[in-house]
């Protein structure tokens, strides 16, 4: 069975498309194949598949599944990348649209400069309820706490921004070893559905300097949502002003939150490649969970 896609990237966050909203896509197990195709030794590479499908509630859907084949909830760079997309292939001719994801709706706004195309994405507003992170425990109002890493109390400041994350303020992001230090996080007992884990160091009262590791794909070269997760723990500790120009290794990205609702995450994103890739037999079991909105009768699969 072969498989068309397009490879895209925001800040080198990437992602394998496929585009589902004008042909279905091939019924298979989608959280073996993510895992096999995001391997960057074997196969395309990326920290994730992300599905474009047809919403009834929305102008588009999107699937994600992380590059350990879990399927994730929402994924800011990510479907920005969907926004990009849809709009230069000419599934919109709207420059704002909305996107059902699993967390909720997120709107997108499409801009294009002479040197690329800006996506800026209104994102679910931040929730900080230890219920809603979800987190484990004595947590706080504020969200603020410390949980025991190997012996050692590390203060984390967790939110809700699509997914779970846990933002903690360092000296030096890049004298931290996330990859050691990211799974425990990742992994703790205090996350019952784990967390994306952010280490943040404030550069003046506009920047912050971050590195991410990201729940089911590791150490990534940025996350949105975790952008959005650091610059508004940054805000709210006073730390910094809207907006927030985030750095992390693969690019710069740009929050701005009024302390309320009103959250937007805007940057560039670009097409890397296209391609055919072949799926390999074990993944090509029935998926059973929904390619929505469609009824396709035998034979209309993609392969």
């Amino acid at each position: 069975m072969r498989l068309s896609f397009v490879k895209m990237h925001a800040a080198g966050n990437d992602y394998i498309y496929v585009d589902g909203a004008r042909r279905r896509p091939p019924s298979i197990d989608w959280c073996t194949a993510a895992r096999i195709l995001a391997d960057r030794h074997q196969s395309v590479g990326s920290d994730g598949v992300i599905l474009i499908l047809p919403s009834e509630s929305a102008d588009f859907r999107m699937r994600i599944f992380n590059a350990d084949g879990s399927e994730g909830d929402m994924c800011g760079n990510g479907v920005r990348c969907l926004g990009g997309y849809v709009w230069d292939n000419g599934l919109t001719n709207e420059q704002q649209f909305s996107v059902q994801t699993r967390d909720g709706l997120v709107e997108l706004e499409v801009f294009r400069s002479h040197r690329h195309v800006e996506v800026e994405a209104v994102m679910t507003g931040p929730r900080f309820r230890s219920e809603d992170v979800p987190m484990r425990g004595d947590v706080p109002p504020t969200g603020e706490m410390t949980i025991d890493v190997q012996g050692h109390e590390i203060p984390v400041h967790s939110v809700r921004v699509g997914n779970p994350h846990c933002v903690i303020f360092v000296r030096d992001p890049w004298n931290v070893d996330v990859s050691s230090l990211g799974p425990l996080f990742e992994n703790h007992p205090n996350f019952p559905a784990r967390t994306n884990v952010e280490f943040v160091q404030v550069q003046d009262r506009n920047s912050l300097q971050v590195r991410v590791w990201e729940r089911g794909s590791g150490l990534t070269r940025a996350c949105g949502t975790g952008a959005c997760a650091a610059a508004v723990w940054a805000m709210r500790k006073q730390l910094c002003d809207s907006p927030v120009y985030v750095e992390m290794p693969g690019g710069r990205l740009e929050v701005r939150w009024d302390g309320r609702d009103d959250l937007r995450l805007r940057g560039p994103v670009h097409e890397a490649f296209r391609g055919t890739v072949i799926i390999p037999r074990r993944a090509r079991l029935c998926d059973h969970t929904d390619t929505g909105g469609f009824n396709a009768q035998p034979g209309q699969n993609e392969g």
